[in-house]
């Protein structure tokens, strides 16, 4: 499939989100988000595997009926102007287990 995209025999594939990984599909001309992905960063990642080569692309979110999804019709601009969350990690969360 991958080889298929990058080089252009296929001319769309459905995906879950391991587009997002940074996998070089190619040439996509379109995303289409079934439903907001949950944080902007993840949202910008996905828009952005369509136009990596031919510059000129489409992003499409579908959103779905949750809360922030309903709000993300509202007021797409926040979306589209925010910027991407930070990460935040306290090391001495004891919950963290996994980090021992």
């Amino acid at each position: 499939m991958e080889r298929g995209l990058r080089d252009g025999e296929l001319l769309g594939v459905v995906t879950t989100n391991a587009l997002e990984l940074g996998v070089d599909v190619g040439q996509l001309d379109v995303a289409i988000l079934a439903g907001y992905p949950g944080s902007i960063a993840a949202t910008w990642q996905q828009m952005g595997r369509a136009g990596r080569r031919c510059g000129t692309s489409v992003a499409v979110l579908i959103a779905g009926g949750g809360p922030v999804d309903r709000y993300g019709r509202r007021a797409p601009g926040v979306l589209l102007a925010s910027p991407p969350e930070e990460a935040r990690l306290d090391p001495d969360n004891l919950q963290c287990c996994w980090l021992t």
